[in-house]
């Protein structure tokens, strides 16, 4: 399709030319066409305008793009064909070219050296960037990735068209930085009854995920120089998004009774917030004992400190029924409960909750304004909807079934076709197993071979808060085994690869 609009080409000033009321509006015209020619804005063999036609659209007199044109051409820069106008040259003079080439060059060279001045939020945020393999489509082991194929995503376009063919006022015009009023009703509801979290409506609010929930969190709570207790090993997302607000982070050990309480007075001042997955952590899966989660809530109660309880998979437990919640045993209203959608439905879904203590409902209501306003609106209300008929439930039922039976299958093939080299770690519940590497291995020099022969996997090591490495000996060596998104004949023809992996150790 043929240009309709040459304007650009006119420049009001040309660069390297000391006086610009001295250039002549043929020079002008002829700079403009020239730069666009070696800068790839105009191509080889396209067509100019005619040249009253590009006279009237520049507001300049025809004799002025008569002779820009003729200059052009006697350099070599256009070509004249008779009956037909005026062509971009197919062959530009060389010289010109590379002169233009190496300019442009050299000036992306000293924009790329250019001192980049970051702020500290930025630079403390990206110190903690996740450093594991990106592939396009979801390879086995990856420990976040659901089965897609069990999501009933006709029935999720039902509920979006359904919302849209008679949208209401909070769809259209959304004013509640919450969240909308169905979805936080219904997630309330299902917490109360599959999670025992102690919360009404009025205290969920919507967000995209718990990487915004975390983020909130640490603008409303933390300034900088404030502590902040982690779990060890722990999902490194947390900390780049936590670390940003300027707080010193504080990693406590996890053990098989989940977070070490007594690591918390390891500070020099008590910590402001503790973030814990009393669930299941993530990534070795242990739960938190009743002991301790009550030893954390009177340590929080002493020391004036806020709890934020990340249940991001609670879900899928498969050896009993979900566990009640740390929040439903606070009685001091200190838990911030945070959970998301991503895992148990889809991850491009990209919303999730928070569950606020009442006194801090005002605050985060007033600072959502200034962050996203309302997330996602449409995909809310469909949200709402699959809760409110009851496929929320029944989907979750489903999948607990059907991953189930895949970690079941996963634990034989290491207990029957791994023994030496991988020993399955306790865990009862979430969409991956830890498998421990029993025969001398280094899990990051697994993972590196396993990523080149298109498997992703992760390394239990680099899920520790310090991976100096003067210190990786002293790190369990393990692999993070997702199960959820593949069949039993992928996870055992996978699981084959890997094995042949770990035997050919170089």
């Amino acid at each position: 399709m043929p240009r309709s609009d040459y304007s650009w080409i006119y420049p009001s000033q040309t660069e390297g030319d000391g006086n610009d009321k001295a250039i002549t509006a043929y020079r002008r015209l002829y700079h403009g066409i020239r730069a666009a020619i070696l800068d790839g804005r105009l191509h080889p063999g396209e067509r100019l305008p005619a040249s009253r036609d590009l006279a009237s659209s520049l507001g300049i007199s025809r004799n002025t793009v008569v002779t820009s044109f003729d200059l052009l051409t006697s350099e070599g820069y256009l070509e004249t064909r008779v009956g037909a106008g005026s062509f971009v040259a197919t062959a530009l003079p060389d010289r010109d070219m590379q002169t233009a080439t190496k300019s442009g060059l050299a000036k992306q060279k000293a924009e790329n050296q250019r001192p980049l001045h970051l702020s500290q939020s930025a630079m403390r945020m990206l110190a903690y960037q996740r450093r594991f393999p990106r592939f396009r489509v979801a390879r086995p082991f990856n420990p976040a990735t659901p089965d897609l194929d069990g999501f009933p995503f006709d029935l999720w376009a039902r509920l979006l068209r359904r919302a849209w063919r008679a949208p209401n006022i909070d769809l259209t015009i959304p004013d509640d930085p919450m969240g909308m009023p169905l979805l936080r009703d219904e997630i309330a509801k299902w917490l109360r009854q599959s999670r025992g979290v102690n919360c009404q409506a009025d205290q969920v609010m919507v967000v995209s995920g718990a990487q915004q929930a975390l983020d909130l969190i640490a603008r409303a709570l933390v300034d900088p120089g404030d502590i902040i207790a982690t779990e060890d090993p722990g999902y490194e997302g947390i900390r780049g998004v936590l670390a940003s607000s300027g707080a010193v982070l504080h990693p406590v050990a996890v053990d098989e009774e989940g977070l070490c309480v007594d690591g918390l007075g390891k500070t020099s001042s008590p910590s402001r917030i503790v973030v814990t997955t009393p669930s299941r952590n993530y990534p070795l899966g242990t739960t938190l004992s009743l002991s301790r989660r009550l030893a954390l809530l009177q340590w929080a109660r002493a020391n004036d400190a806020w709890i934020v309880e990340d249940d991001y998979d609670s879900d899928y437990r498969y050896d009993g029924p979900p566990l009640s919640s740390l929040q439903g045993l606070d009685t001091d209203n200190r838990v911030i409960y945070v959970g998301t959608f991503s895992r148990v439905l889809f991850p491009g879904i990209r919303l999730g909750y928070l569950v606020l203590p009442p006194a801090l409902i005002p605050a985060f209501r007033g600072m959502r304004g200034f962050a996203d306003g309302v997330p996602a609106p449409t995909a809310q209300a469909a949200l709402g909807a699959f809760f409110a008929e009851g496929h929320f439930g029944s989907h979750v039922r489903k999948m607990r079934l059907r991953y189930g039976e895949r970690r079941a299958h996963l634990k034989s093939l290491i207990a029957d076709t791994a023994s030496g080299l991988l020993e399955a770690m306790p865990s009862d519940g979430g969409l991956h197993l830890c498998a421990r590497l029993v025969a001398g291995h280094d899990d990051i020099a697994v993972q590196e071979r396993m990523v080149k022969a298109g498997l992703d996997c992760r390394a239990l090591s680099s899920y520790y808060h310090d991976k100096s490495s003067k210190n990786r000996g002293d790190l369990p060596q393990g692999l993070v085994l997702g199960f959820a998104g593949w069949e039993k004949n992928q996870l055992s023809e996978s699981f084959g690869e890997l094995i042949e992996i770990l035997k050919r150790r170089s």
